[in-house]
């Protein structure tokens, strides 16, 4: 299979190895959130690879950071762009909600929904792999070799599987965001960590 080629947006610089932990950074005012129509936000910086969705089979890696301000947060998401509407999209990471980090899954079809799960006290590091399976898309979470089922996002796929079709390419990634600024510090800026990022996908 050939390599993948990375790629940049938002603010995000491409390190120069992929395959060994690298850094990502996100200044305040910074998200991936669909609200509503008028309030759609993208600006999160993220690193990318494009490929056909049929081509796609899956994507994992391991998230750190120092989570301190409501919403911090960082980890996989999976972009699909649209030439009828706008753009479809998944994350899952870690997100810092009420004082504490959290395992996080927002799914994007015309808006945003959101769903969280507690981690252990004092843990600030989590793996997270996203599977297609037919026309969903399975999110994990991954500890000590055991997979924690988060959701199931059933539409990710149902439209883009047919060969015969042209499909813009989907991007699939890595991403930090800082959507409320430090009390005391509305410059400050969070970098996330992030190692053992691997991308599955068919020729």
């Amino acid at each position: 299979m050939a390599s993948l080629t990375w790629q940049a947006a938002n603010g995000a610089t491409v390190p120069p190895d992929t395959t060994a932990t690298f850094k990502v950074s996100a200044p305040p005012k910074t998200d991936i959130w669909r609200r509503s129509e008028a309030d759609d936000v993208f600006n999160a910086p993220y690193i990318y690879t494009t490929m056909r969705p049929a081509a796609f089979n899956r994507i994992s890696v391991t998230v750190s950071g120092p989570w301190k301000t409501q919403f911090d947060q960082g980890g996989l998401v999976l972009a699909f762009p649209r030439h009828d509407g706008p753009t479809r999209w998944i994350k899952a990471g870690i997100e810092f909600f009420h004082g504490k980090p959290c395992l996080g899954v927002v799914g994007n079809d015309r808006f945003s929904d959101w769903s969280i799960c507690p981690m252990a006290e004092g843990e600030t590091k989590a793996t997270f792999e996203a599977v297609k399976d037919g026309h969903s898309l399975w999110i994990y979470a991954v500890k000590e070799g055991e997979k924690q089922p988060l959701r199931e996002v059933k539409w990710a796929f149902i439209d883009y599987l047919d060969e015969q079709k042209q499909y813009e390419d989907m991007r699939v990634g890595v991403y930090v965001a800082k959507p409320t600024p430090d009390e005391g510090d509305t410059e400050a800026t969070i970098q996330a960590s992030f190692a053992d990022l691997q991308v599955d996908r068919d020729h």
